[in-house]
């Protein structure tokens, strides 16, 4: 069923129609839809609250969302992980003094939303107190997990004091069966729902992020009404970029454009009646096709943040424009990240839509969508070429 015709989940036979329509605004988010990191990595894509806005001296966004990826440890072992998670914290990942100074040069550049990722950030013991540093910066502090069995009556109340305003979980299926295969942990779905249940008893909220991919989007719907089921205060959706474990072909292998394009026609039809605050991520030709669906991008202007109000950090201490974006452009211990932030030239180059090539730099949507740079990337070494998911570029190679 095509979208805005229903709640089916899209399938590979749906229609495929382009009413016109006009551009929407820029990325912003009401506390409902926040977006406190998604799978591990973090990707720009919403927020919890307002994010702070404004302009650097010389160009390009203040920075607004930090993913910072504690440690690639952690206790699941997802097929479409980017971090290439391991069970053990490796030798080498950040400390808690190099942490907190991230932190605060995050604040020279911010204050933002500061996502604290991985793996698993759970299994570090200092996460309280790293909280507890981003809070006094000023940043507005969130938590991406996703073992369930870790989130314990304790922590929360001890994240709660430290200043940790949500938490985000990752579920790729609408039942037990196929997220605790995913995962490759038994009964880590069932550990999941006594986690949410903690959360709900204790007022904190949680969203939930699900990543599109092969073997789980024709049960969108399903899954969507699980995770009203489960009491979610916002459902993320993310799009693979074949990066980390995600580039081995099985069920995590990404949809094809067209298919691609009916999943976000299907989620555009059912954002104001799913329940609960909807956002893409992953996926900003979103933004294109609501225009031409004729409906309000509520996500906002330019749909991709990376390296322009967006910016992440691996638990080794290199920056890149997001997590899935695969080429280090510093590290915070030989540059403070402040100056990372502002003068890397990738940055610079990715807060410039004048600088993309081939149909997206020609494309008139470019304003609103600018593709993913990170798949670009991955898929052809060059970040400033094509998104090679959009169906829709002015280049002749690549018409509709």
């Amino acid at each position: 069923m095509h979208a805005g015709s229903g709640t089916d989940s899209p399938s590979s036979n749906s229609p495929d129609n382009h009413p016109e329509g006009h551009p929407g605004d820029r990325p912003g988010g009401r506390l409902p839809g926040g977006h406190p990191g998604g799978h591990p990595g973090g990707h720009p894509g919403g927020h919890p609250g307002g994010h702070p806005g404004g302009q650097l001296t010389g160009g390009g966004r203040r920075l607004q969302l930090l993913a910072w990826e504690t440690t690639q440890a952690c206790t699941l072992a997802c097929p479409h992980c980017r971090a290439n998670a391991c069970p053990t914290r490796p030798d080498g990942e950040l400390t808690t003094d190099e942490g907190k100074k991230l932190l605060a040069e995050a604040g020279k550049v911010g204050p933002s939303i500061i996502i604290l990722s991985g793996g698993e950030p759970l299994i570090r013991d200092d996460i309280e107190d790293l909280a507890a540093a981003g809070t006094e910066v000023g940043h507005t502090v969130v938590v991406a997990t996703n073992d369930g069995r870790m989130l314990t009556k304790e922590r929360i109340a001890g994240l709660e004091k430290a200043g940790v305003k949500r938490f985000s979980f990752s579920i790729h299926f609408h039942d037990d069966e196929g997220q605790d295969a995913f995962t490759g942990l038994p009964g880590s779905m069932a550990a999941a729902r006594e986690a949410f249940a903690r959360l709900r008893e204790a007022g904190v909220g949680f969203q939930i992020n699900t990543t599109v991919m092969r073997g789980n989007f024709e049960t969108l719907d399903l899954i969507r009404k699980r995770v009203l089921e489960l009491g979610a205060v916002a459902w993320h959706l993310f799009f693979i970029v074949p990066t980390g474990r995600a580039t081995a072909p099985q069920r995590t292998a990404p949809l094809t454009e067209l298919e691609i394009e009916k999943v976000l026609k299907w989620t555009a039809g059912i954002e104001q009646t799913a329940g609960l605050p909807l956002k893409v991520t992953c996926a900003p030709q979103y933004a294109r096709i609501k225009a031409e669906m004729g409906l309000k991008n509520t996500q906002g202007g330019k749909s991709c943040m990376a390296g322009d109000g967006f910016a992440f950090v691996s638990s080794m201490g290199e920056v890149k424009p997001c997590g899935y974006f695969d080429m280090s452009v510093g590290n915070v211990r030989k540059t403070a990240f402040d100056v990372i932030y502002r003068e890397a030239e990738v940055f610079k180059s990715l807060r410039d839509s004048e600088q993309l090539k081939d149909g997206c730099g020609a494309c008139a949507y470019k304003r609103i969508c600018g593709g993913c740079r990170a798949r670009s990337l991955a898929v052809t070494g060059d970040y400033l070429k094509d998104d090679p998911n959009c169906n829709y570029h002015a280049s002749p190679k690549k018409k509709k």
